[in-house]
C-alpha cells in the first residue's frame, strides 16, 4: 500500500477547468481556486463578479483544507467534465463563447416513460412523474418521491393519480396541479394526497403551479395566471389587457417561474416563446434565436426555472437545447446540450449546494430504442 503524501504536497487544479495545476488565484465569495486564464476567461463573466473578493493565493496560506478536500473529492467521483458553447448573436447583452458552464455530468435510468415534470424538495429529495394515471398493475405510477443514491434512483414513494406540475413550498409541502380548480398537496413528512388552500375561484382547471421565494403561489391554466399569497387570497390575475383581449395566445400555460425583481416568466403549450409578466401585463416575450433552431426550425420551450443568481432556464425541448435569459428576459446564452447526449429536455428543477448550483434535467424519451425516461444532475456555472 503505497503511503500518501502531506497534505501540504497535494497537487490541486483549477476548480474550472481542472486541468491547470499553476492556482493563482482565489475567489472568497466563490470558494474556487484559479488559474490565471480561468480568471480572466470565466469567472470574469460571471453576473456579480465585480463585487467578488479574489486574492493571490500566496495570500491564502496553507491552513485552507476546506477546498483541498472538495477537490479530492470530485476527483473520487470521476465526473465529467463537460465544454458547452455559446454563441455570439446580434442583440445579444452578454453571450458566453466556449465557456464551461456545466460541470460533472450524471445520468440516471427512472422508471418513468417520460419525465414531464420535477421538483426538488430542501432535504435532497427529488419529486419525478409523467402525469398519466396508470392501471393498477403498473409499476411506474404517475408520480414518484425519489433519492439519487450513487448510480441508482431509489424510489421512496408512487401516486397513482393525474399530476400536471407540481411545485415546492417554503415548508417542503408539495403542491399539485391536477387539471381541476383546485391545487392538491401532500404535506412534508406525509404520504397522502389532500386538498389544498389555493384554487381557482372562476372554477376553470389549473394546468401549473410555482411557488415563489417570498411563498407565493402562481397558478396557470387556459390564457389565465393568478397570484395568491400563502393564505390562498388573490394578489394579481393576469387574463385580459386593458382592451379586454387575451394576453396569452397558447392553449394553456404548462410551466412557470419567477426573479426577484417581480417578474413572472411562463411557457404556453402551442406558443413558441417564453413570456414576462410584469405587474399587470405582458412586458417582454423571448422568441428564441433562428441560430439554435437545430432540429425542428422553431423555437420549441417547455419548461421554466430561476437559477440561484435570478436567471432563467429555459429547455428546448425539440432542438435540445437550454436558453439563459437575464430576468429581464434578455438572452445570455444557449447551451446546445444534445452534443453531451441529453436530449429532449421536458423538466427543469435547480437547487443551491455551495460552491456551485446543481440543476436535474428530466427528460422524454427520445427514441424507439429508449423504454424509460433518463434523469440528469449536474452543476452549473453561471453567467
Amino acid at each position: 500500500m503505497a503511503m500518501s503524501r502531506p497534505e501540504e504536497q497535494c497537487p490541486i487544479q483549477c476548480q474550472l477547468c481542472e486541468v491547470d495545476p499553476m492556482i493563482k488565484w482565489k475567489c472568497l465569495d466563490c470558494d474556487l481556486l484559479m488559474c490565471s486564464k480561468c480568471k480572466d476567461q470565466i469567472h470574469s463573466k460571471f453576473k456579480s463578479e465585480k463585487e467578488h473578493k479574489i486574492i493571490d493565493i500566496k495570500d491564502v496560506g496553507r491552513q485552507d483544507k476546506t477546498v483541498d478536500q472538495k477537490s479530492k473529492e470530485m476527483d473520487q467521483e470521476d465526473q465529467k467534465l463537460v465544454s458547452i458553447s455559446g454563441l455570439q448573436t446580434a442583440g445579444v447583452s452578454s453571450a458566453l463563447t466556449n465557456d464551461k458552464l456545466i460541470i460533472n455530468v450524471k445520468e440516471y435510468q427512472t422508471e418513468m416513460l417520460n419525465i414531464h415534470f420535477l421538483a426538488v424538495t430542501f432535504d435532497g429529495s427529488l419529486w419525478i412523474g409523467d402525469g398519466a394515471k396508470r392501471d393498477l398493475h403498473y409499476i411506474c405510477t404517475s408520480l414518484q418521491n425519489v433519492q439519487l443514491l450513487r448510480d441508482k434512483v431509489k424510489v421512496i414513494s408512487r401516486f397513482n393519480m393525474v399530476i400536471l406540475r407540481i411545485a415546492v413550498t417554503p415548508t417542503n409541502d408539495i403542491l399539485m396541479a391536477t387539471g381541476t380548480p383546485r391545487l392538491m398537496q401532500i404535506k412534508a413528512g406525509a404520504n397522502r394526497v389532500e386538498e389544498s388552500i389555493y384554487y381557482e375561484d372562476m372554477s376553470r382547471d389549473i394546468w401549473s403551479v410555482h411557488v415563489s421565494k417570498d411563498g407565493r403561489v402562481i397558478i396557470g391554466g387556459g390564457k389565465f395566471v393568478v397570484v395568491m399569497d400563502t393564505n390562498g387570497s388573490y394578489l394579481t390575475r393576469y387574463e385580459n389587457d386593458k382592451n379586454k383581449k387575451t394576453l396569452f395566445k397558447g392553449k394553456l400555460v404548462c410551466s412557470i417561474t419567477s426573479t426577484c425583481n417581480g417578474n413572472i416568466f411562463i411557457v404556453e403549450y402551442f406558443n413558441k416563446g417564453v413570456i414576462m409578466l410584469g405587474k399587470d401585463d405582458v412586458i417582454n416575450i423571448y422568441k428564441g434565436n433562428p441560430v439554435y433552431n437545430y432540429y425542428t426550425g422553431s423555437f420549441n420551450p417547455i419548461s421554466v426555472v430561476t437559477t440561484p443568481m435570478d436567471n432563467v432556464l429555459v429547455a428546448d425541448n425539440g432542438n435540445h437545447t437550454l436558453h439563459i435569459l437575464d430576468n429581464n428576459c434578455r438572452l445570455l446564452t444557449v447551451c446546445n446540450i444534445g452534443d453531451i447526449g441529453i436530449k429532449r429536455p421536458a423538466s427543469l428543477a435547480i437547487i443551491m449546494e455551495e460552491p456551485f448550483p446543481v440543476l436535474y434535467i428530466g427528460c422524454d424519451v427520445y427514441d424507439s430504442n429508449s423504454k424509460k425516461g433518463k434523469l440528469y444532475k449536474m452543476n452549473i456555472l453561471e453567467c
